[in-house]
């Protein structure tokens, strides 16, 4: 199981609140987990690494940021142009 609080950097007052929960087929189930992070970009890449085989939601505070579910993981594509 993971921990319950991942810090990527320390932080003073007034930043983002963010929170992870696990979604089940009624909705959210638990109290969720503490993300810190400066911004929702980098709060989204968290959330990435900890996504599972269940959906996830992202929420600061009380403003939804995302859900993500299994295997809807964003794609890589590198495109090499040829002379």
């Amino acid at each position: 199981m993971m921990t319950n609080i991942i810090q990527l950097s320390d932080h003073g007052g007034g930043t983002p609140g963010y929170r992870l929960y696990d979604v089940g087929r009624t909705g959210r189930e638990g109290a969720g987990r503490t993300l810190r992070a400066r911004n929702d970009i980098e709060a989204k890449a968290v959330a990435l690494t900890l996504l599972d085989d269940h959906p996830i939601e992202l929420w600061d505070r009380t403003r939804f940021i995302v859900r993500y579910w299994p295997g809807n993981l964003p794609m890589a594509v590198s495109i090499e142009a040829r002379s």
